[in-house]
């Protein structure tokens, strides 16, 4: 029962965090506001780029788990390599 709680405890701050940030709990909108972050393109391009990049893999609309593996792979080019 402990672990649970402190589970369900890390799991409600990481989501608070994680609104706290982006302000949405939107996978989609997390990459919108990290590419728009990283370059000086105007929202309308990074979007038209987040959506040829959907396209590139097949998919016409993205849901939270297809957006969420982006963000992810996203996040993963940020990284710093050995």
């Amino acid at each position: 029962m402990k672990y649970a709680l402190i589970g369900f405890v890390l799991l409600i701050a990481a989501t608070a965090a994680t609104f706290y940030r982006y302000g949405s709990l939107d996978p989609c909108s997390w990459i919108e506001q990290d590419m728009a972050a990283d370059s000086a393109l105007p929202l309308l391009v990074i979007q038209a780029e987040i959506k040829a990049r959907f396209l590139l893999d097949g998919i016409t609309d993205p849901g939270f788990y297809e957006c969420l593996e982006a963000w992810w792979e996203l996040r993963s080019e940020d990284l710093p390599s050995d």
